[in-house]
């Protein structure tokens, strides 16, 4: 029976997967830090010499896997307020919970917002833009519906940033994750509702 040999580039990309995964799956259960390359290599079923060709080095498979998993959770966020019900208000309401809820999925939690912010730089405007550029797509139009007030938009945005992003990490840390989510809902939401334009 006839075989099918992959090309280079697919073999490649291939070997790219494997590393991916198999990093995404130990740096969720252990950790960034007690995670070491060999381990990875081993898992994975690849030689050393492959994953230096794929990535430079242990921080640059940390912040490929970081990417991976950041950006499925802001596309899941993206299509959840695509499809929630009600008014914009409403729906902006129903989105808040699933953002922050987020933060309980164990990758989530360990690579996007306990490693994460320890090996990865924040400073930088890379590192922020998709969850900016994610809530921009959400305040932009309750600001033109006149659903919240007029206010500088890219201000709103960055400062809801913070806010966000701290209350993540906060849960993250949480020995009780339940209840840091339940006390951040209550302040954010409480906020949010300073931002309703007062005939909506």
């Amino acid at each position: 029976m006839a075989t099918t040999r992959l090309t280079k580039a697919e073999q490649s990309q291939k070997t790219r997967r494997a590393l991916l995964d198999t990093a995404r799956a130990i740096f969720t259960t252990q950790g960034y830090a007690a995670t070491a390359t060999e381990e990875i290599v081993s898992r994975a079923g690849v030689t050393r010499g492959a994953l230096y060709y794929q990535f430079r080095d242990k921080p640059t498979l940390f912040e490929a896997v970081f990417d991976e998993v950041r950006g499925e959770h802001i596309q899941a966020l993206r299509v959840a307020m695509a499809t929630a019900e009600g008014d914009a208000w409403q729906r902006l309401m129903t989105w808040v919970p699933l953002a922050l809820e987020g933060t309980l999925d164990p990758s989530v939690r360990r690579i996007v917002y306990l490693d994460g912010p320890v090996v990865l730089d924040w400073s930088s405007e890379r590192r922020r833009a998709p969850a900016i550029a994610l809530l921009r797509e959400i305040f932009e139009p309750l600001m033109a519906e006149g659903v919240i007030e007029r206010l500088p938009l890219d201000a709103l945005v960055r400062q809801l940033w913070a806010l966000f992003f701290q209350a993540a990490v906060d849960i993250a840390q949480a020995e009780e994750g339940a209840l840091a989510l339940h006390e951040r809902l209550v302040v954010l939401r409480r906020i949010l509702r300073g931002l309703r334009a007062a005939d909506s």
